[in-house]
């Protein structure tokens, strides 16, 4: 079976990227109608949010352009974010943050397990295979301080827009420490499931060589 992110239109765009593309204006569509319309009466929704979401968007449109013109496709990266967008509108909708914590942590939790496949992968895609199949310790290490810098510029930003908004980003009592917290479970629930399964392959292809 093809990766969706290999089948093309006739101009060059993975269908995937076109799809997701869709979605993502659904998806802001539906936020402003939210914050506009009061949709849900414990939402804490607003255009400081929609606006740093879109900068985000922006920002893998910009890497996506740039790494393909050097042969690194990472389209399968826009389903994974608009997933990780899910979620986050979920729990801003229904004031996770405040009313169910339980949710605002799973979203951290979930958000930096796929987070940790996209820089995971993308590393397998650039790194010689060589070196990912004799590093795959060292590439983990990398993948784990990217995916936590994320995190804390994250906190960072959400620290920022509070005290220039006045918006609500950040929760009472040890909301950041938790959500960092939540961060580093994510990737290293990704991270350790990954190598397992490596190591497993490899002795597997060991057992299998000829003597």
């Amino acid at each position: 079976m093809r990766d969706p992110a290999e089948l093309y239109t006739k101009r060059g765009t993975p269908f995937i990227v076109i799809g997701s593309r869709l979605l993502f204006a659904a998806y802001f569509t539906v936020a402003v109608f939210t914050i506009e319309s009061r949709l849900f009466p414990h939402a804490t929704p607003s255009y400081v949010w929609v606006i740093y979401l879109l900068a985000i968007y922006y920002l893998l449109e910009r890497i996506y352009v740039f790494f393909g013109h050097k042969n690194i496709d990472l389209a399968f990266a826009f389903p994974l974010l608009l997933a990780i967008y899910v979620f986050n509108f979920v729990s801003v909708s229904l004031n996770a943050q405040e009313r169910i914590p339980i949710i605002n942590r799973a979203e951290h939790l979930i958000s930096f397990v796929l987070l940790s496949y996209v820089v995971w992968t993308f590393f397998l895609k650039y790194l010689p295979q060589r070196v990912w199949h004799r590093h795959p310790y060292y590439t983990a290490l990398i993948v784990v301080s990217i995916t936590s810098t994320f995190g804390v510029i994250n906190e960072l930003a959400e620290l920022f827009f509070d005290a220039l908004f006045g918006t609500t980003f950040i929760g009472r009592d040890s909301d950041t420490a938790l959500d960092l917290l939540m961060n580093s479970l994510g990737a290293g629930l990704f991270l350790s499931v990954r190598l397992i399964l490596g190591a497993r392959d490899q002795d597997q292809s060991r057992s299998l060589a000829p003597h």
